[in-house]
């Protein structure tokens, strides 16, 4: 088996790839076909004539504890039929780890018992919530939120930029992509209000609904600035769907009568740990002085901290106080934990660590497609 990074001369392959795993049509031929993004890794048999497997790799960074970790975001995971179970997306996976330039890697399962067993597990819940206008009367309504239009990006990735920080794996943004540049054409819009929280949203008219795809906010005063905003659209619609916000966002305090709305909810995704070491040294510590060590698959991580910050310590000779597997470290140390007598994969040796106290809930959201 032959693992490399694909170029532009490998489009057809990719295309077959993806048209065989995702069960689409495409030519093949299309001397305009172009790789989906600027790093496929591909797995091509022993010859290298054939394409077996690929995945699409896009470098990013995540908000954590107030930094910033480096991330291996993976989508569109694709095999052949003819060339499943012979060990090839494990293969690509595998390549991906031993790079050793990321902390993390964070992805959308199709499966969450199959990427477990490449040690990812799901980071979180979110919510999709179809709320009456009526039931947002508390709120005021009010004209102060500009239409973008391609311009003033710079302020506006600032904004989201600022908003996404109170939330632990929320990509940074550096370009606009994820932002209708051209409202009036794709009739999907972004509203920023006072440069401190936006929303960006459609209209189905035969619905009578607003989709908001993403509201993003800093306070309570720009949360309810960005949602009085919305209200304007009530005397021709009847209901606003929050299509993706935190389980627990502060957003849906503000509603009249949860049981007059529809909620559903998702999970957000799936996350590794591939840098314990930095991941570990991250995390926001209690102001004291304290120490614990934990193994991780096989690595035993002894961690010491203080108001002065932490220290991490990588040596199998430590006697662990719990051991977990690579999946649930990944799920725990990113997300937080309240009750560990609960916790799959988890051996407890001391429950006195300092371990079941510096770890608490976190507020784990991302929303960017991969």
């Amino acid at each position: 088996m032959i693992i490399r990074y694909l170029t532009q001369a490998d489009a057809a392959e990719h295309e077959k790839v993806a048209s065989q795993a995702f069960v689409f049509s495409t030519d093949i031929n299309d001397p305009q076909a172009a790789l989906p993004c600027e790093k496929v890794l591909g797995a091509f048999t022993d010859d290298g004539k054939t394409l077996m497997a690929d995945l699409e790799l896009y470098e990013r960074r995540c908000h954590y504890d107030g930094g910033l970790l480096t991330c291996a975001a993976i989508g569109g995971v694709a095999a052949k039929p003819e060339h499943r179970g012979k060990g090839a997306v494990k293969a690509l996976f595998d390549t991906v780890f031993r790079e050793n330039r990321y902390d993390i890697s964070i992805l959308y399962p199709f499966s969450e018992a199959y990427y477990r067993k490449l040690g990812y597990e799901r980071v979180g819940r979110s919510v999709s919530a179809t709320v009456p206008f009526a039931e947002l009367a508390g709120i005021e309504r009010n004209q102060d939120a500009v239409l973008y239009e391609g311009n003033d990006t710079e302020q506006l990735l600032s904004t989201y930029n600022r908003c996404a920080k109170a939330y632990n794996l929320c990509f940074t943004r550096d370009t606009a992509e994820m932002f209708p540049a051209e409202p009036y054409l794709s009739q999907s819009y972004t509203y920023v209000w006072k440069n401190s929280s936006f929303a960006t949203f459609s209209v189905d008219r035969g619905k009578s609904t607003v989709f908001v795809r993403e509201i993003y906010f800093d306070s309570r005063e720009s949360m309810l600035g960005i949602v009085g905003f919305l209200r304007n659209y009530e005397s021709n619609q009847k209901t606003v769907c929050f299509q993706n916000v935190p389980e627990d966002s502060p957003l849906l305090r503000f509603v009249g009568d949860l049981k007059s709305c529809e909620i559903a909810v998702h999970r957000t995704g799936a996350a590794r740990i591939l840098n314990p070491e930095k991941v570990l040294k991250a995390h926001r510590y209690p102001p004291r002085d304290g120490a614990f060590t934990l193994q991780i698959g096989e690595g035993v991580y002894r961690v010491t901290y203080s108001t002065d910050g932490a220290h991490v310590d990588k040596n199998n000779a430590y006697a662990p106080d719990a051991v977990m597997s690579v999946s649930r470290a990944s799920q725990l140390l990113l997300c937080g934990f309240t009750d560990e007598t609960y916790i799959p994969d988890l051996v407890i040796n001391d429950p006195g660590s300092d371990f079941f106290r510096v770890f608490p809930p976190k507020t784990t959201f991302f929303s960017d497609d991969l």
